[in-house]
């Protein structure tokens, strides 16, 4: 290859990298923090928590919290309010959504415990419920056991970003009341103010399960991440 070529190669590659970024730093994110779990309050704190970190920011263009516990300030996070909230995104331009569910999950889906009984959400019907989002800069994020199974395709495009606590077949830790959050939950927190990007993030929680279940001697969970072109460098919300 002459050197004239090479160039061209360096040229056209920095050019595409370019274009796949899928969202600028100035996007402004619809975030919906849900606690989907009310057998433990693990999943409550952490929304109450990371809710605290984002209300008032300009970046955050709508926040939305459920919470499966009962208490009047805030709403159900069954099927039906989860539903309405995730369909009722609809971002514009310049605009992304941020969905983050927590809570116990079985190899049906993520368990949703307000409802009685308690209502499985399937990768079809997450699919479904997120396609208010278009092609927005979208990121997913399910705490939970066996939550590997909403990396398939459909949920995992190439403007998402899908984060899980555990593979498809594996459990994941730390719901228990003696702790303030999960394990995952507790290292996405720690790791958000050291990061700068959602890559970075996704490396910096991975480390961290990691220890804290050797530590602990318990079995690996192994968090997945999935990125579409680009998205391992988009901004934090704000970094």
């Amino acid at each position: 290859m002459g050197m004239k070529t090479f160039f061209l190669y360096m040229l056209v590659g920095a050019m595409f990298a370019t274009c796949t970024s899928a969202a600028p730093s100035d996007t402004r994110w619809h975030v919906i923090l849900a606690a989907v779990g009310n057998e433990q309050n693990v999943f409550d704190n952490f929304v109450n928590d990371f809710a605290s970190v984002l209300k008032g920011r300009n970046e955050i263009a709508s926040l939305t919290q459920l919470h499966a516990s009962i208490d009047e300030r805030w709403p159900a996070s069954g099927l039906e309010a989860l539903a309405r909230s995730l369909t009722g995104l609809m971002p514009q331009e310049g605009e992304g959504c941020l969905v983050y569910l927590t809570g116990h999950g079985a190899p049906e889906g993520i368990a949703l415990s307000a409802d009685t009984p308690t209502v499985f959400v399937r990768p079809t019907r997450m699919e479904s419920m997120l396609n208010s989002c278009g092609g927005r800069p979208t990121v997913l994020i399910v705490s939970a056991c066996y939550s590997g199974i909403y990396l398939r395709p459909g949920i995992t495009r190439a403007e998402r970003i899908v984060m899980t606590a555990s593979a498809a077949d594996l459990t994941s830790f730390g719901c228990s009341n003696n702790l303030q959050y999960t394990f995952f939950d507790q290292c996405f927190i720690d790791a958000w103010p050291r990061q700068n990007n959602w890559g970075a993030l996704a490396d910096d929680i991975n480390k961290c399960v990691k220890l804290t279940e050797s530590r602990g001697n318990y079995p690996a969970s192994k968090p997945q991440f999935f990125f579409g072109p680009g998205m391992r460098e988009l901004p934090l919300l704000f970094p």
